[in-house]
């Protein structure tokens, strides 16, 4: 399992959590609410401090797949999420700027009713990760979908997110996602590197 580290709050709170923390930190996500407050150039200055971490950019496409998927690489990005819910079109035309431009995309399943057959049908477009995400407004329980998808695909390649710290590791480590995004438990506390510590040695007792 792989710790991802979302940052959603200003760009310098960002980075003063992120780099006690980073030693135990797989990947660096620039948040939704960071991209909408600082703009593309969050990208670029997290790329310049982490020039070898993976970078994703959370722009949650839901249109212009190629466009929004292009200005994400040039920032720096080697990830970026386009909704499940999005036009299969739109997804496509991700997917191929990301095949271009050297990067990934990762689709985010919030709100699609029926993940496991959302999934397969994206595979077919040529999609290989995918992100079980419990909303920030919303209610649910990531654990039900990530159980029925890495039961039905058990070499999917899985990420889970929303609402997870320390404490839910032992729920989610049966299902062994790929990648454990976590955000205020990390950048909340008041030791961020002390936060993302014990979350990775949760995470590496159940390896």
């Amino acid at each position: 399992m792989k710790l991802q580290l979302a940052l959603d709050g200003t760009l310098e709170d960002g980075l003063q959590a992120l780099r006690p923390a980073q030693p135990w930190v797989d990947v660096v996500e620039a948040g939704t609410p960071l991209l909408l407050r600082e703009g593309v150039r969050a990208l670029r200055r997290l790329r310049a401090e982490l020039p070898d971490t993976p970078l994703l950019a959370d722009f949650k496409i839901m249109d212009a797949g190629d466009l929004e998927a292009r200005i994400a690489f040039a920032a720096g990005a080697d990830l970026v999420t386009v909704l499940g819910v999005a036009g299969d079109a739109t997804i496509a035309s991700a997917l191929a700027a990301a095949r271009e431009c050297g990067g990934e995309i990762l689709v985010d399943l919030m709100a699609v009713p029926r993940p496991l057959q959302r999934v397969e049908c994206l595979q077919a477009l040529g999609c290989q990760r995918f992100c079980v995400h419990r909303a920030h407004d919303g209610c649910g329980d990531p654990v039900a979908p990530l159980r029925e998808l890495r039961a039905a695909l058990p070499e999917l390649q899985l990420a889970v997110a929303g609402g997870i710290d320390e404490r839910s590791i032992e729920a989610l480590a049966p299902y062994n996602p790929d990648t454990v995004i976590v955000g205020s438990a990390i950048t909340g506390s008041a030791q961020p590197g002390l936060a993302a510590r014990r979350i990775m040695e949760k995470m590496r007792a159940h390896v």
